[in-house]
């Protein structure tokens, strides 16, 4: 069962260029993932949860937090993702509204039997203060995130692909396996990866990737018709830095609610 979004790693690089030099925006990697199903017309799915990220250089904790998606029709659906972030990364803490999501999916060519589905998903991205705050390197407030995700289904599971590009300079992709074969309990597992795209001699200079890996391991499982609970964890894989995650934990409530419609 899908949650929504999964923001797999979030926050800025908090570096200066050489003493005098010109200030530059520099993001740190960041990846998503989401299916190309769509909302039923009429329905919103709201989920809340709580999500801890622990990195070498401190951690994130984000609570309360809440992603909706609702259908608008049979090719359209809009989402959207927010939450209160507490931050503290290098002795420096923040508090605050953290990173919005507001997103439109258009399925662009719908399942067939030999086909995968193919959606497309804009979205636009407004920092919170939790990832710019004291950072002179902070990219802009206001970004735009441009994916297109793939999808072939069978009876017992589904396996989704998602890549796109953030202009504040990331190109992301990920891979998702969920299994369908069981009434209540949905696993999935997820693999992702971004690199970033600009500054990349400065980010050398400060020993920080390029690129990061992770891997996301969770379940779903339904208590009642619309209602379910979630939980996953994860961490990056491969060269640590600053930014790479030690481990995280997400786990929340999903449950659906009649806009309009028949019920």
């Amino acid at each position: 069962m899908r949650t929504g979004i999964v923001i797999l790693l979030s926050g800025c690089m908090g570096l200066w260029a050489q003493e005098g030099a010109e200030r530059r925006r520099v993001s740190s990697p960041i990846a998503f993932y989401d299916d190309a199903d769509l909302s039923t017309p009429g329905m919103a799915n709201i989920s809340e949860y709580f999500s801890y990220t622990k990195v070498p250089a401190g951690r994130d904790v984000s609570f309360p937090c809440t992603y909706f998606s609702l259908g608008v029709n049979k090719r359209v659906s809009v989402s959207g993702g927010l939450g209160y972030a507490r931050s503290m990364f290098e002795g420096t803490s923040v508090n605050g509204l953290g990173d919005t999501y507001l997103g439109v999916k258009v399925l662009v060519s719908p399942e067939g039997r030999r086909r995968p589905a193919l959606a497309l998903k804009p979205m636009l991205e407004i920092l919170g203060e939790p990832s710019i705050a004291d950072n002179p390197l902070a990219p802009d407030r206001v970004n735009y995130v441009l994916p297109l995700i793939l999808q072939k289904s069978s009876d017992y599971y589904r396996v989704y692909y998602m890549a796109g590009y953030a202009t504040r300079g990331i190109i992301f992709n990920s891979l998702a396996f969920e299994w369908n074969g069981w009434s209540r309990l949905t696993p999935i597992v997820i693999v992702s990866g971004s690199r970033l795209t600009r500054e990349l001699a400065l980010i050398s200079e400060f020993g920080l990737n390029r690129s990061r890996s992770d891997v996301v391991a969770g379940a779903a499982v339904a208590l009642r018709p619309g209602w379910s609970v979630f939980a996953n964890t994860g961490r990056s894989f491969g060269r640590i830095d600053l930014n790479s995650s030690r481990y995280q934990i997400t786990f929340g409530l999903s449950f659906n609610l009649r806009l309009w419609g028949e019920k």
